[in-house]
């Protein structure tokens, strides 16, 4: 078993493929430039496939929203050197569908295909069945590759029609693996 695969609890230190080691916690509303930062190190393939559009960052008000507490859960990711610097950012919303959520991530360009983004699904399944959810909702661009690998690997079925976007379900297990 790769190290990549131990479950990431928020405050906990994993440890990537490549042997980097990464600590997640809670996101708070003060993390807004770092995490507009991490922005400005991914490249706009990335920040597209995660949008669908190549935006530049979050404004304040966006990034507010997206830590209150009645939305659901957002995490950010950091070398465990380098508490300044956020690598990751995870969200896991609430929908106006009981039992369904919807799950968001964007990994820096630099921590991408180490295993983080497994370690990041992993751990927000677990936390969207705390928030007693059946199932999240993911929605990526048809190209982005390594999300569809980390979908299909949590048992999604990806369309084979469809636009340039697919959204993909990811049915919580009583424990997810």
């Amino acid at each position: 078993m790769s190290h990549a695969s131990a479950a990431l609890r928020p405050g906990h230190l994993s440890v990537t493929d490549d042997g980097r080691s990464a600590l997640t916690r809670p996101a708070v509303p003060a993390d807004h430039t770092a995490v507009n930062a991490m922005y400005d190190r991914c490249s706009p393939e990335s920040r597209f496939r995660r949008y669908q559009t190549a935006r530049p960052g979050l404004t304040r008000a966006e990034w507010l929203s997206l830590t209150r507490p009645d939305r659901g859960v957002s995490w950010i990711t950091h070398p465990a050197e380098d508490p300044g610097r956020i690598v990751a950012a995870t969200h896991v919303f609430r929908t106006a569908t009981t039992g369904n959520g919807e799950l968001a991530i964007l990994v820096e360009d630099s921590w991408q295909s180490v295993g983080l983004g497994t370690i990041l699904v992993r751990q927000a399944l677990r936390q969207a069945g705390r928030l007693g959810m059946a199932s999240v909702q993911v929605l990526t661009h048809r190209d982005n590759h390594r999300m569809l690998s980390i979908c299909r690997s949590f048992g999604a079925r990806i369309p084979q029609t469809g636009g340039p976007t697919v959204d993909l379900t990811l049915a919580i297990a009583e424990e997810a693996p």
